[in-house]
Protein backbone atom coordinates (compact mmCIF):
# COMPACT_ATOMS: atom_id res chain seq x y z
CA UNK A 1 0.00 0.00 0.00
CA UNK A 2 3.43 2.22 0.71
CA UNK A 3 3.94 1.75 -3.09
CA UNK A 4 0.67 3.02 -4.57
CA UNK A 5 0.32 5.76 -2.19
CA UNK A 6 4.10 6.43 -3.15
CA UNK A 7 3.03 5.65 -6.96
CA UNK A 8 -0.04 8.53 -6.26
CA UNK A 9 2.27 11.19 -4.88
CA UNK A 10 4.41 11.16 -7.79
CA UNK A 11 1.54 11.19 -10.18
CA UNK A 12 -0.39 13.92 -8.93
CA UNK A 13 3.11 15.98 -8.64
CA UNK A 14 3.37 15.32 -12.26
CA UNK A 15 0.10 16.28 -12.92
CA UNK A 16 1.14 19.77 -10.86
CA UNK A 17 3.62 20.39 -12.86
CA UNK A 18 2.21 19.86 -15.91
CA UNK A 19 -0.33 22.30 -15.14
CA UNK A 20 1.70 24.57 -13.41
CA UNK A 21 3.50 24.84 -17.38
CA UNK A 22 0.35 25.26 -19.28
CA UNK A 23 -1.13 27.52 -17.15
CA UNK A 24 1.72 30.44 -18.42
CA UNK A 25 0.74 29.58 -21.54
CA UNK A 26 -2.61 29.84 -21.62
CA UNK A 27 -1.87 33.38 -20.34
CA UNK A 28 -0.01 33.91 -22.98
CA UNK A 29 -2.68 33.04 -25.37
CA UNK A 30 -4.67 35.13 -23.96
CA UNK A 31 -3.80 38.60 -25.70
CA UNK A 32 -2.95 36.47 -28.99
CA UNK A 33 -6.80 35.69 -29.08
CA UNK A 34 -7.80 39.08 -28.08
CA UNK A 35 -5.63 40.12 -31.11
CA UNK A 36 -7.50 37.56 -33.39
CA UNK A 37 -11.07 39.12 -32.09
CA UNK A 38 -9.47 42.77 -33.22
CA UNK A 39 -8.26 41.52 -36.99
CA UNK A 40 -11.36 39.72 -37.13
CA UNK A 41 -13.37 43.21 -36.28
CA UNK A 42 -11.26 45.59 -38.14
CA UNK A 43 -11.75 43.01 -41.38
CA UNK A 44 -15.46 43.13 -40.81
CA UNK A 45 -15.15 47.35 -40.91
CA UNK A 46 -12.77 47.05 -44.11
CA UNK A 47 -15.76 44.94 -45.32
CA UNK A 48 -18.78 47.25 -44.51
CA UNK A 49 -16.47 49.41 -45.73
CA UNK A 50 -16.13 47.79 -49.00
CA UNK A 51 -19.95 47.13 -49.49
CA UNK A 52 -20.40 51.04 -48.95
CA UNK A 53 -17.95 51.89 -51.84
CA UNK A 54 -19.74 49.50 -53.85
CA UNK A 55 -23.17 51.20 -53.56
CA UNK A 56 -21.47 54.74 -54.20
CA UNK A 57 -19.90 53.29 -57.35
CA UNK A 58 -23.70 51.99 -57.82
CA UNK A 59 -25.52 55.24 -57.40
CA UNK A 60 -22.13 57.32 -59.84
CA UNK A 61 -22.97 54.98 -62.53
CA UNK A 62 -26.87 55.77 -62.23
CA UNK A 63 -25.89 59.41 -61.90
CA UNK A 64 -23.67 59.04 -65.18
CA UNK A 65 -26.65 57.65 -67.08
CA UNK A 66 -28.53 60.38 -66.21
CA UNK A 67 -25.96 62.75 -67.28
CA UNK A 68 -25.39 60.97 -70.46
CA UNK A 69 -29.68 60.81 -70.90
CA UNK A 70 -29.50 64.85 -70.36
CA UNK A 71 -26.79 65.16 -73.09
CA UNK A 72 -28.58 62.96 -75.36
CA UNK A 73 -31.38 65.67 -74.66
CA UNK A 74 -29.29 68.17 -75.01
CA UNK A 75 -27.91 67.38 -78.32
CA UNK A 76 -31.62 66.10 -79.84
CA UNK A 77 -32.64 69.64 -79.32
CA UNK A 78 -29.87 71.00 -80.86
CA UNK A 79 -30.53 69.08 -83.93
CA UNK A 80 -33.70 69.96 -83.61
CA UNK A 81 -32.56 74.36 -83.42
CA UNK A 82 -29.96 73.30 -86.23
CA UNK A 83 -32.61 72.05 -88.35
CA UNK A 84 -35.18 75.23 -87.78
CA UNK A 85 -31.87 77.31 -88.68
CA UNK A 86 -31.31 75.50 -91.75
CA UNK A 87 -35.41 76.19 -92.73
CA UNK A 88 -34.81 80.09 -91.70
CA UNK A 89 -31.52 80.07 -94.37
CA UNK A 90 -33.81 78.45 -96.64
CA UNK A 91 -36.22 80.76 -96.56
CA UNK A 92 -33.77 84.04 -96.45
CA UNK A 93 -32.48 82.14 -99.61
CA UNK A 94 -35.58 82.30 -100.83
CA UNK A 95 -36.29 85.84 -100.09
CA UNK A 96 -33.34 86.69 -101.32
CA UNK A 97 -33.23 85.04 -104.76
CA UNK A 98 -36.19 86.66 -106.06
CA UNK A 99 -36.01 87.25 -109.51
CA UNK A 100 -35.25 91.00 -110.48
CA UNK A 101 -38.19 91.87 -111.92
CA UNK A 102 -40.11 90.92 -108.48
CA UNK A 103 -37.61 93.19 -106.66
CA UNK A 104 -38.47 96.17 -109.24
CA UNK A 105 -41.98 95.62 -109.09
CA UNK A 106 -41.72 95.83 -104.77
CA UNK A 107 -39.30 98.71 -105.58
CA UNK A 108 -42.15 100.32 -107.21
CA UNK A 109 -44.50 99.92 -104.37
CA UNK A 110 -43.30 101.72 -101.09
CA UNK A 111 -46.15 100.45 -98.99
CA UNK A 112 -44.84 96.27 -100.19
CA UNK A 113 -41.82 97.09 -98.41
CA UNK A 114 -42.67 99.34 -95.05
CA UNK A 115 -43.35 96.28 -93.56
CA UNK A 116 -39.86 94.12 -94.55
CA UNK A 117 -38.31 95.90 -91.01
CA UNK A 118 -41.31 94.43 -89.07
CA UNK A 119 -40.10 90.58 -90.89
CA UNK A 120 -36.55 91.13 -90.48
CA UNK A 121 -37.17 91.91 -86.92
CA UNK A 122 -39.79 89.19 -86.55
CA UNK A 123 -37.08 86.75 -88.15
CA UNK A 124 -34.20 88.32 -85.42
CA UNK A 125 -36.81 87.02 -82.68
CA UNK A 126 -37.30 83.72 -83.79
CA UNK A 127 -33.34 83.46 -84.03
CA UNK A 128 -33.11 84.03 -80.22
CA UNK A 129 -36.06 82.19 -79.38
CA UNK A 130 -34.69 79.03 -81.18
CA UNK A 131 -30.77 80.34 -79.17
CA UNK A 132 -32.40 80.74 -76.21
CA UNK A 133 -34.05 77.46 -75.23
CA UNK A 134 -30.42 75.95 -75.82
CA UNK A 135 -29.18 77.82 -73.15
CA UNK A 136 -30.89 76.21 -70.39
CA UNK A 137 -30.31 72.26 -71.05
CA UNK A 138 -26.51 72.91 -72.05
CA UNK A 139 -25.99 74.63 -68.58
CA UNK A 140 -28.20 72.06 -66.99
CA UNK A 141 -25.70 69.35 -68.73
CA UNK A 142 -22.08 71.74 -67.47
CA UNK A 143 -23.55 71.46 -64.13
CA UNK A 144 -24.47 67.90 -64.00
CA UNK A 145 -20.89 67.05 -66.06
CA UNK A 146 -19.02 69.42 -63.20
CA UNK A 147 -20.90 67.87 -60.17
CA UNK A 148 -20.09 64.34 -61.88
CA UNK A 149 -16.81 65.04 -61.84
CA UNK A 150 -16.90 65.81 -58.12
CA UNK A 151 -18.10 62.71 -56.91
CA UNK A 152 -15.68 60.77 -59.08
CA UNK A 153 -13.11 62.81 -57.08
CA UNK A 154 -14.47 62.24 -53.88
CA UNK A 155 -15.22 58.83 -54.69
CA UNK A 156 -11.07 58.12 -56.20
CA UNK A 157 -9.89 59.48 -53.02
CA UNK A 158 -12.49 57.20 -50.84
CA UNK A 159 -11.02 54.59 -52.38
CA UNK A 160 -7.62 55.14 -52.40
CA UNK A 161 -7.81 55.37 -48.09
CA UNK A 162 -9.31 52.07 -47.80
CA UNK A 163 -6.48 50.78 -50.35
CA UNK A 164 -4.20 52.59 -48.00
CA UNK A 165 -5.67 50.73 -44.93
CA UNK A 166 -5.98 47.95 -46.76
CA UNK A 167 -2.48 47.28 -47.64
CA UNK A 168 -0.86 49.05 -44.31
CA UNK A 169 -2.40 46.04 -42.63
CA UNK A 170 -5.16 47.05 -40.80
Amino acid sequence: MGVVVRLLGLVLGLLGLLVGLISPLLRALRPLVGLLGLILRLLHLALDLLHLALRLLSALASLLRLVLRLLGLALRLLQLVLGLLGLALRLLGLVLGLPRLDLRLLSRAPGLLRPLPGVVGILRCDASLVFHPLQVPLQLADRQVNQSALVLVALALGCSLVGGLLSAGL
